[in-house]
C-alpha cells in the first residue's frame, strides 16, 4: 500500500512540475503521465489534472486537445490512454477508435483533413498505422460523432464526456445539483462553439441545430431566448436567409 502511495505521489510531483509549461507541450506531457501510470497500475486521472492544471475535471487539458486539427492516430491515443485500466488495453482501445474513425471516413463524415485514402485502407486485424501520418481530422466533431453512436461511445473517456456536456464549463463536483444561471456571455460563447463546431464539419449551423445541442448540455437549461439573440447575432444576421421583401402598397 505504501508502495502505491509512493508511486503515485512520483506521478503528482511530475505532473506539478508542468505547471507553468506552454499548453502545446502540457498537454502532451499529461497524456505521457496517465499513459506510465496505467502501465504501473495507478489510477489517478483526477489527482494528475489537479496537479498539472488546478482543477480535476481536466477541462483546461481537454480543451487544449480539442482546440485544433490532430492527426488520426494522435487522437486514437489520447483517447486510449484514459479508456484503459491496464497496459494491455492501451493498443486494444486505440485500434478500436482508429477503426471507427475509419468507418466514419467510410460514411462521408467531413471532418477529415487531407487524403483519407490511408484510413480507408486500414484492415480489420492491422495493427500498424504508420500510414496514418499525415491524416489529420477536427477532434470535436470527431468525438461527438462517437457519442452519437451507440456501439461507439464507449471510445469516449468519462472525463471527456463530461467536458462535453458542461459546454466546455468546469464542473462544480462540491454541489452537483446547482445549476448556474444561463447569462447572456455564457449563451453567446455556447452559441459560438456551436457554430464554430458545425463549420469546423463542413455543416451549416441552424437555430434548431443549436437549441438541440443547448437541450443535451445539464447547464444550459433556462436561457433558450438568450441562445437564440446571441445566434441571430452570431450568424442569422449576417449568414441567414435574407428577411422575407416587404409587400409593395398598391398604387392607387
Amino acid at each position: 500500500m505504501n508502495e502505491n502511495r509512493a508511486l503515485e505521489q512520483q506521478f503528482l510531483d511530475r505532473a506539478k512540475a508542468l505547471t507553468n509549461v506552454a499548453e502545446v507541450f502540457r498537454c502532451l506531457q499529461v497524456t505521457m503521465l496517465i499513459c506510465d501510470m496505467v502501465a504501473f497500475g495507478v489510477r489517478a486521472e483526477a489527482k494528475i489534472f489537479e496537479a498539472a492544471y488546478g482543477e480535476p475535471s481536466g477541462q483546461k487539458y481537454w480543451d487544449a486537445h480539442l482546440s485544433e486539427p490532430i492527426r488520426v492516430y494522435t487522437l486514437a491515443h489520447v483517447l486510449s490512454a484514459h479508456l484503459a485500466e491496464q497496459a494491455e488495453q492501451v493498443e486494444m482501445a486505440r485500434i478500436a477508435i482508429i477503426r471507427a474513425f475509419r468507418d466514419a471516413a467510410e460514411a462521408g463524415e467531413r471532418w477529415f483533413t487531407g487524403d483519407t485514402t490511408p484510413l480507408l485502407a486500414v484492415e480489420d486485424g492491422q495493427t500498424n498505422f504508420e500510414g496514418l501520418a499525415k491524416i489529420k481530422l477536427y477532434p470535436r466533431p470527431a468525438v461527438e460523432w462517437l457519442l452519437s453512436k451507440p456501439k461507439r461511445e464507449h471510445l469516449v473517456p468519462t472525463s471527456l464526456q463530461r467536458f462535453l456536456q458542461s459546454g466546455g464549463e468546469p464542473t462544480n463536483a462540491q454541489v452537483p445539483t446547482a445549476r448556474r444561471p444561463v447569462t447572456e456571455k455564457r449563451a453567446e460563447r455556447f452559441a459560438a462553439h456551436y457554430i464554430k463546431s458545425e463549420q469546423a464539419a463542413g455543416w451549416s449551423p441552424t437555430l434548431r441545430g443549436l437549441e438541440a445541442a443547448a437541450a443535451k448540455s445539464a447547464d444550459m437549461h433556462g436561457g433558450r431566448d438568450y441562445l437564440r439573440n446571441a445566434f441571430r447575432r452570431l450568424w442569422g444576421v449576417r449568414r441567414g436567409r435574407p428577411p422575407k421583401a416587404t409587400p409593395k402598397i398598391a398604387e392607387k
